[in-house]
């Protein structure tokens, strides 16, 4: 059996073709222009009677009716055979947490496999060097953590595709019928039996340094955006984490005053309906990363903008002597 194995653009945006309801691939549903995941899905599907995609986490928890319309179809069609919940920061350039979702039209059991790698993932530190901006940023060594999946983490995700199983914390074979009772939410640890294990917590003098240490990073530069410039540029969802976080240590800070709890509750992003984008410095001590990664982006797209400017210019300026000398 042919299988497709993808893994596409994420949550890239695509217009609909002509008559996009009557083709095919689309039987099931068409997908928002917004994001082209499902697309991507069905159109595989359309082809193959297997499938295998690695996808951002939000296409098992989508909220938009399309998408919710077409993973509903896919589930109850019995196309869907597992769902494989990867570690986040799996990717050097990104954190992103992903899922690989397996597809088999002519899977025999009314079953889906729900497995979360999480705890089967090792880190591991790598070293990169800076890409773009000056010599001192291209020379510089970067090290960063990485989650990854050894060998035998690998083999046994496949000895449970193999023979479907159930494991305290890493798989659950699901009906489903128990999926539909969940309102079609893929997440694999909505079903996946959690070990119970005893959790030794750090002082609450030490969780709230770490908590402001990470705040006070986190608010170097305040951002000041028009409402519809960030929904445009697909950022309203990290400002709705970014506010909740707040919220979060707001209702921290009430449940806690008692015991000495202070943490940083300072808004970082402010959505305005006039026509402003602001960047604002707020720890000048030391220079925030972001506004240096800024100001070499910056400095490259003026340094090419000069150029071009100076050609036409030049150019400008020998048309003039050359008017000059025809008059003399």
């Amino acid at each position: 059996m042919a299988t497709t194995i993808s893994n596409p653009p994420y949550n890239m945006k695509w217009q609909h073709p002509f008559f996009a309801q009557s083709q095919e691939r689309f039987i099931l549903g068409v997908p928002p222009q917004s994001n082209a995941n499902y697309a991507f899905i069905l159109t595989a599907l359309s082809k193959q009677d297997k499938a295998v995609f690695l996808l951002p986490n939000g296409v098992l928890t989508t909220n938009n009716k399309e998408e919710q319309a077409i993973k509903k179809s896919l589930i109850e069609k019995n196309y869907l055979e597992a769902v494989i919940a990867l570690p986040d920061r799996m990717f050097e350039s990104t954190s992103i947490p992903t899922s690989l979702l397996i597809f088999n039209k002519k899977k025999q059991t009314s079953n889906i496999l729900m497995i979360n790698a999480d705890s089967l993932a090792k880190e591991e530190i790598r070293e990169q060097r800076g890409q773009v901006g000056s010599k001192s940023h291209t020379s510089r060594v970067y090290k960063k953590k990485i989650n990854v999946l050894p060998n035998e983490a690998i083999k046994k995700i496949e000895s449970f595709l193999d023979k479907p199983g159930d494991e305290q914390g890493v798989s659950k074979v699901v009906p489903i019928e128990t999926i539909k009772e969940q309102d079609y939410v893929l997440t694999p640890n909505r079903y996946i039996e959690m070990k119970q294990e005893d959790i030794q917590h750090s002082s609450l003098e030490k969780l709230s340094e770490e908590l402001n240490r990470v705040s006070a990073e986190k608010g170097a530069v305040k951002l000041t955006i028009n409402r519809k410039m960030a929904n445009d540029l697909g950022l309203l969802p990290l400002i709705k984490l970014l506010q909740e976080s707040i919220e979060t240590s707001k209702e921290l800070n009430d449940a806690f005053k008692d015991e000495g709890v202070s943490l940083k509750t300072d808004n970082i992003v402010t959505l305005t309906n006039s026509k402003t984008f602001k960047i604002e410095v707020k720890k000048w001590d030391k220079l925030p990363n972001l506004i240096i990664m800024f100001a070499q982006m910056w400095k490259q797209v003026m340094v090419h903008y000069n150029n071009e400017e100076n050609r036409y210019l030049m150019e400008l300026k020998d048309i003039m002597l050359d008017k000059m000398f025809k008059q003399i």
